[in-house]
């Protein structure tokens, strides 16, 4: 669903059909012009009231804050945006791809888009064991072979692995299977000291299969 404002700026929605959920809204009536007057806090503050206003108290209690970004605008004299974001949570072990997306106007307050997703099964969650048959180390050493294997990367760059951060989150593979997975954000020598952007790997903590690796060099 779409609509014009009074300045001509657009207001889009999207609309659960079958139980009539607000899935998305993305409103561009509010570029204003002028200083960028809310903080952080504020923003989240903002931003857990509006997701009370819109879900159900049972999805609140499964969601959990995730980050706070801000970005400047790219045009002069526009305000900035605060990116929040919250997961779901899954008997205990965060989504991978579910949970709440928002973007807050740094200058009016207003959000600016809302986006919902709550795809996976829980069902099939609930038949997966949460307890990994791997540790992370075993992760690790799983993603050092696979580099070592890959000429493009090799060995040299294998052992300089320093690992980031290591999470278990539940992943939605390409052919809609959920996987309980070790989320390793990772550098190696080929990386900048203060590199903002970690390569990703994401492995099956069961099998030890890799399902998806995002590690982007030029």
């Amino acid at each position: 669903v779409s609509s014009k404002t009074a300045n001509g700026r657009s207001i889009s929605a999207g609309i659960d059909a079958s139980n009539g959920d607000l899935l998305f809204v993305y409103d561009g009536s509010k570029k204003v012009r002028g200083n960028n007057n809310i903080n952080k806090d504020d923003a989240l503050t903002i931003a857990e009231k509006y997701i009370q206003s819109r879900v159900s108290a049972d999805m609140i209690n499964e969601i959990e804050l995730e980050d706070v970004n801000y970005k400047e605008s790219d045009a002069d004299g526009l305000p900035g945006t605060y990116f929040i974001s919250y997961a779901r949570i899954i008997r205990g072990i965060p989504s991978l791809s579910d949970g709440v997306i928002l973007r807050v106007n740094a200058e009016t307050g207003e959000i600016s888009s809302y986006n919902k997703r709550w795809s996976m099964s829980g069902e099939e969650i609930a038949l997966i064991d949460k307890e990994p048959s791997i540790t992370d180390e075993e992760a690790i050493k799983i993603l050092k072979e696979y580099m070592t294997s890959v000429p493009q990367i090799g060995e040299e760059k294998a052992n300089t692995v320093k690992v980031m951060s290591s999470n278990l989150v539940w992943k939605e593979n390409e052919d809609d299977k959920i996987h309980l997975a070790w989320w390793i954000k990772f550098v190696d020598s080929s990386f900048a000291e203060d590199e903002d952007h970690p390569a990703s790997v994401w492995i099956d903590a069961h099998s030890g299969e890799i399902l998806l690796i995002a590690y982007g060099r030029d």
